[in-house]
């Protein structure tokens, strides 16, 4: 079967081939911490040099504990409401929705780029529970369909990879468009501390592509303070989660430095919100 070769047109799209690259290495480990057979499957069907992620096994170790946390949560919302509605944003190349495998009616709207959702079309197929919106998260026009089909409902939207590569007027932007849209919703967002946002550099995988990082955000009551109906009710971050000798085992000696040093324990993780 010939491969297919990803075309992108917005530079920050090829970053979506990492954490691609990184589930689908880490499912062939001995002990995963995921298994994702799908994003196996979807590497082997791309011409792309996917060696040069290959040294960024930090990477790796956070991408795969992200992608277990959203999995759960997306577990977790689903099981609380009939009415759910999850909204994946910059869904890239992630099949969440096959690999969660939910044994429940919900409904899902992947949102992203033109150019990603015309190529995860190619590779994942679209369904009427778990629908594609082709557009920009950083204007409104993705709102309406979800709203004019959902009026009511408990919404959750992931927000997994992106919000380091907007600026911060961009994230307010998202968090008052969910805010004036949607009641009932929780947010799962993201993001890297203030430190890591002005290093780009020192992510090797994304040193590989086009990709800068811009925001970055060391405070989650900073998000409460913008203004909107949100509040902060959770924290989660990568670097805390491994035992010490497990996460030596991953990446080594800079172990110490990472559950220790607040400046890298709590560089990259998650925060929820809800209203």
């Amino acid at each position: 079967m010939k491969k297919i070769r990803p075309e992108f047109q917005e530079d920050v799209s090829e970053t979506l081939l990492i954490p691609l690259c990184m589930r689908a290495k880490e499912s062939q480990k001995k002990n995963p911490i995921i298994k994702d057979k799908i994003s196996e499957k979807i590497l082997s069907q791309l011409d792309y040099d996917f060696n040069k992620f290959a040294a960024d096994e930090r990477c790796q170790l956070c991408i795969s504990i992200r992608t277990n946390y959203f999995d759960n949560a997306l577990k977790e919302f689903v099981s609380k409401y009939d009415d759910a509605v999850v909204v994946v944003v910059a869904c890239g190349l992630d099949p969440r929705i096959e690999r969660v495998a939910i044994n429940k009616k919900y409904q899902t709207y992947q949102i992203d780029f033109p150019d990603v959702i015309k190529f995860r079309r190619k590779l994942l197929p679209e369904s009427p529970e778990n629908k594609y919106i082709s557009g920009n998260i950083t204007n409104d026009e993705w709102v309406k369909s979800i709203k004019e089909n959902h009026p009511m409902g408990h919404f959750l939207f992931l927000v997994e990879g992106l919000s380091m590569y907007l600026n911060e007027a961009q994230v307010k932007q998202f968090f008052k468009t969910v805010d004036e849209n949607f009641s009932n919703t929780e947010i799962h967002i993201e993001r890297v501390n203030k430190h890591l946002s002005r290093r780009t550099q020192s992510v090797i995988s994304v040193n590989q592509t086009k990709a800068v990082f811009n925001w970055g955000c060391d405070d989650p009551l900073e998000i409460e303070r913008w203004g909107n109906s949100f509040k902060f009710k959770g924290e989660y971050y990568y670097y805390s989660v491994p035992k010490l000798t497990e996460l030596r085992e991953r990446i080594g000696n800079d172990a110490i430095l990472y559950q220790t040093d607040p400046e890298y324990n709590r560089s990259i993780g998650i925060w929820k919100y809800e209203k």
